[in-house]
């Protein structure tokens, strides 16, 4: 395989992954929230484990992408 195969792969497994592992983790943590009876912050909550990482890693695959040669 050549490299932009490799790498578009490992994009798509990340962002497959990635997904389903950050919602069954928010929803674990929004039900055990629920049952303790706290106000659950979607804005927030959502925001650190879901758009921050992702942003990170898009920032990343770009800087390497357009300076990596």
């Amino acid at each position: 395989m050549d490299f932009w195969s490799i790498i578009l792969i490992f994009a798509l497994m990340t962002g497959v992954l990635g997904w389903h592992t950050s919602v069954f983790t928010n929803a674990v943590y929004w039900f055990c929230e629920w049952t303790e009876g706290n106000d659950i912050n979607f804005g927030g909550d959502v925001a650190w484990t879901v758009a921050i990482p992702f942003a990170w890693l898009f920032a990343i695959f770009e800087i390497i992408l357009l300076y990596g040669h």
